[in-house]
């Protein structure tokens, strides 16, 4: 139960980053590398997610649906 429990956390916390990258590109013009230095992670992931290799799930696209509709920037 509690491995169970844990691979939920890291998964949502991988879609939270996700998100956070998907929307952040759009309201910035550095490049991939730099988001990636900036943030301590691999350029890879970051482009990965910029480019939409990933599976949206559920919670990515009801998350994308909330943000979309309460953020106004």
């Amino acid at each position: 139960m509690d491995e169970r429990e844990g691979n939920t956390r890291s998964k949502r916390i991988l879609d939270i980053r996700k998100l956070y990258f998907k929307f952040l590109k759009s309201f910035t013009d550095l490049p991939n590398k730099e988001l990636a230095n900036l943030h301590e992670i691999g350029i890879l992931t970051v482009t990965n997610v910029l480019r939409g290799r990933y599976k949206e799930n559920d919670f990515m696209i009801k998350s994308s649906i909330e943000i979309d509709k309460n953020v106004n920037l």
